[in-house]
């Protein structure tokens, strides 16, 4: 029998910004490196810097920091791990007001250039992850006031300054790789990019679609496109998506379980031509490993079965409760299908921000940035202030309530479990359900909430 398609890189994350503090311990390294991850990133660079974690090469100023920094790397390594550095490139303190540390300027060239070279050889990281946008990094506009990059297009501007970053990391540690995350930027955009660059210790990752990751999103046409592209230029190429029980979609989660969903994504990358590896995108965290990363695991060492042929042995480990959870599962997966994610940005952050529940209508987001004002258009449907039609707010509250009454059944059944299972499913299975019940009440008070306004909106 023919073995099936693998992937080259699995890129994991320790802890995630729902729950940071996870100890770079051996019991931990041992769990995560057990599930088939064989490439760590250092920090969870996320934002907002969840427990002081690395964002950018200028964190590293910071002895204490860097002295933990260095311990992680060693510690990656004697572990058997390829440790990925991750950094938000060049900083900039603000999305707005601020002014861009300018990719067209020699010195900030220069300033990365010998940052980058001198991070490698004091680190020894393997590989080097950058965003040119976001994580504290913005670039500037060919249409705004920089006298260097007015009307010279971003691609054009960004190929030779990603050349001079990989170029320089070679002098730190041959044979390194500079990945870039082409967040914030157009379809079209990265395209142009990736025909120009040249492929010699380049890779790309990019999120399952070209706005967010999602656990219900597996690839769309623009992921799809650039991942081909990539694989006709010899570029490595890396998928991202929710493969555990937490993800910025449900944040502050840390149980969801939905098995078949993280076997859609993991599918869908595996058979996307040009795709080479995947990469937890949100982080995981030990201690709550559950349903999520048992398929992740199985998947890994084990890809193209079938879902069944990983699920019922997953439900086997809870004894006597395993059928029924089976049961749950596709619940809360067909659950988290029906909720209207694509309808803002925003939604991501209803369990976070309780204030959000109560919407007059559905906020908007639109950032200054090439997706924001263009591919990511195609994938939200509010993306501007403009006072809403009732049709879209019922829309809203009937596709939540929807997927409430989907997670209420799975509740019941996950209650039920619990008391057919004896300890540790036992409490596994209460972590469920507690998780599961803040999305229904979260869900429930909004889809009513949107279902009264657009009733008001009518009258």
């Amino acid at each position: 029998m023919q073995r099936q398609k693998s992937f080259d890189l699995v890129i994991g994350i320790l802890g995630n910004p729902s729950n940071p503090d996870v100890a770079w311990s051996d019991e931990q390294l041992n769990a995560i490196k057990k599930i088939g991850v064989n490439t760590l990133q250092l920090s969870i660079a996320w934002s907002w810097r969840p427990a002081n974690e690395v964002l950018n090469l200028e964190d590293l100023d910071d002895q204490d920091i860097a002295r933990n920094y260095k311990g992680r790397v060693e510690k990656a390594h004697r572990f058997g791990f390829r440790a990925l550095a991750h950094f938000g490139v060049p900083k900039t303190s603000a999305m707005s007001d601020a002014v861009p540390e300018c990719i067209m300027d020699p010195e900030i060239i220069r300033k990365y250039q010998n940052k980058l070279a001198e991070f490698l050889r004091e680190y020894d990281a393997d590989d080097v992850l950058i965003y040119t946008y976001d994580q504290h990094a913005w670039l500037c506009s060919e249409f705004g006031d920089c006298p260097r990059c007015r009307g010279i297009p971003l691609h054009e501007r960004l190929v030779p300054f990603l050349e001079a970053l990989k170029n320089a990391m070679q002098k730190g540690k041959q044979g390194s790789r500079l990945w870039w995350e082409p967040w914030e930027l157009s379809e079209g955009q990265i395209i142009e990019v990736v025909e120009r660059i040249s492929p010699e210790h380049f890779g790309l990752i990019m999120h399952n679609s070209i706005a967010e990751v999602y656990f219900v999103n597996t690839t769309d046409l623009a992921f799809r496109n650039i991942a081909r592209l990539a694989g006709d230029r010899g570029i490595p190429f890396v998928g991202e998506g929710f493969f555990g029980g937490s993800g910025e979609d449900v944040e502050t989660i840390t149980h969801l379980a939905c098995p078949r969903l993280v076997y859609q994504q993991l599918e869908a990358l595996r058979n996307t031509q040009g795709v080479t590896g995947v990469k937890e995108y949100y982080g995981f965290a030990p201690s709550d490993f559950s349903a999520n990363i048992d398929l992740f695991s199985r998947y890994i060492h084990t890809p193209g079965l079938a879902f069944h042929q990983y699920a019922e042995p997953i439900a086997d480990t809870y004894g006597q409760a395993g059928k029924i959870m089976l049961e749950a599962w596709e619940l809360i997966s067909n659950g988290m299908e029906m909720f209207p994610f694509n309808t803002s940005w925003w939604l991501r952050f209803l369990c976070k921000n309780p204030e959000f529940q109560e919407w007059k209508q559905i906020k908007a987001t639109d950032w200054p940035t090439p997706s924001w004002k263009s591919s990511r258009k195609g994938f939200y449907l509010v993306t501007d202030e403009a006072e809403q039609h009732p049709w879209l707010l019922e829309d809203v509250g009937l596709r939540s309530l929807a997927a409430v009454r989907r997670f209420e059944r799975a509740a019941k059944i996950l209650d039920e479990a619990a008391t057919l299972s004896s300890s540790p499913p036992k409490n596994d299975i209460k972590s469920q359900w507690t998780d599961l019940s803040k999305l229904i009440e979260t869900y429930k008070r909004f889809g009513e909430n949107m279902l009264a306004i657009a009733k008001q909106r009518e009258c």
